[in-house]
């Protein structure tokens, strides 16, 4: 029989989607699993939804808790969970059919630690583009290092805590810091340097609800500098731990500070404004002369050179932001 799968979906005020979510996942064409469904305080009908859930499906578990917030939730699906794997679905996208199966036959094929796959992002009222398949797409094997590396140079690596399975042992002594944005990056690192090996297929079985509430669509607020700390530490950390990777860890660095740093829109947060621009001139010169700085990077990095306002114009005319 297949080892059992831990399902993680937190749940807070998403009742408009709960449904496509969960049936869904209760779709999956891999069999053996659970479904933890971790009711973080809602207060729109969503407990009850998934309390319903659970009453029709053996294979569903719901945990009520008080409002702690995603990293709690999370934190409380992985305590509760009793699978060999774990994997994450937030409580408003949904998946393909394949999603666990494709995952599970990647990391086992491989002899990985986890596996990845890739989204598909999905607007309000837009169709999904992709066709979901069985045939895994793309697989590759990867080392710990090359992994590492691709999530810093952002070359088909998320840090994403959705998309992925993951051996229950990775995440021993790991949990998300509760209370912060942006929590997928420091887990990230733990497990990715965890992982001896990593399997990753190109089969857009996620598909990522982008709603204009989200947390990444807010307009900019001090709360989003946990991203910038997030990132700081992570580049601190891979310097110490993988030196080889210093430059890449720069690059992810100046990433997320311009991607931060241009969502500032008012004058109301001109002090951290300078200081955010103070660190893109810090490491610019590093991004710029990195041959495999990804390109968007390496013209931010250009174009800071011509001053604050200049480079801003740019980004404002081409739309840079985003989560990368």
């Amino acid at each position: 029989m297949d080892p059992l799968v831990s399902i993680i979906v937190p749940v807070y005020n998403v009742k408009p989607y709960l449904n496509r979510c969960v049936d869904s996942l209760l779709g999956q064409s891999y069999q053996n699993m659970e479904l933890l469904l971790v009711d973080d305080g809602s207060t729109d009908g969503s407990e009850t939804l998934c309390d319903e859930y659970a009453a029709q499906d053996a294979r569903v578990r719901v945990l009520h808790k008080k409002n702690g917030g995603l990293s709690d939730a999370r934190n409380a699906g992985v305590d509760a969970a009793k699978g060999e794997y774990l994997s994450f679905v937030d409580g408003d996208d949904w998946v393909s059919p394949y999603y666990i199966e494709n995952l599970y036959r990647a990391l086992e094929q491989a002899g990985a630690d986890f596996s990845a796959s890739c989204f598909e992002e999905v607007f309000e009222g837009q169709p999904v583009e992709s066709v979901p398949t069985e045939r895994l797409e793309a697989f590759e094997i990867l080392s710990r290092e090359e992994c590492l590396r691709r999530i810093l140079y952002q070359e088909g690596m998320e840090v994403t805590t959705p998309t992925k399975l993951y051996k229950r042992a990775l995440f021993e002594g790991v949990r998300y810091p509760v209370g912060k944005l942006y929590e997928d990056i420091p887990v990230a690192y733990e497990v990715t340097k965890r992982a001896h090996k990593t399997a990753h297929i190109a089969n857009r079985d996620y598909y990522y609800f982008q709603r204009g509430s989200s947390i990444q669509n807010m307009a900019f607020n001090p709360r989003k500098l946990d991203s910038v700390r997030h990132c700081h530490a992570l580049m601190e950390n891979v310097k110490r731990d993988f030196p080889q990777l210093s430059r890449a860890a720069e690059c992810r660095y100046l990433s997320n500070v311009c991607n931060i740093l241009f969502q500032i829109q008012d004058r109301q947060h001109e002090k951290i404004e300078k200081a955010l621009w103070q660190e893109v001139k810090k490491y610019r010169r590093n991004v710029l002369l990195d041959p495999q700085a990804r390109k968007k990077a390496r013209l931010a990095a250009a174009l800071s050179y011509s001053g604050y306002a200049m480079t801003r114009r740019v980004y404002e005319k081409t739309q840079w932001r985003g989560k990368k």
